[in-house]
């Protein structure tokens, strides 16, 4: 049996990071509210929080803002 696996890239530009990092840190303050958007999925909390720790990321380094040693870990740890 032979299987091929499909290598499938993302690209996300400068301005799309920006959008990203604010519609998931939206989404992240949903999960929060005590209104509770029918869409926003406390089970989602961990993940959107990582996403937007990498959203971040990628905005600071599009933007040249990285400070040295700063990581999506970093960024993350610094979210709790």
């Amino acid at each position: 049996m032979n299987l091929t696996y499909e290598t499938k890239t993302l690209e996300i530009s400068e301005k799309d990071s920006v959008v990203l990092w604010r519609a998931l840190q939206v989404y992240k303050s949903e999960i929060d509210s005590s209104k509770k958007n029918p869409l926003a999925q406390e089970e989602d909390y961990e993940r959107a929080k990582l996403l937007l720790a990498k959203s971040i990321y990628m905005a600071c380094d599009f933007g040249g803002s990285l400070e040295d040693g700063e990581t999506v870990r970093s960024i993350y740890e610094d979210m709790i």
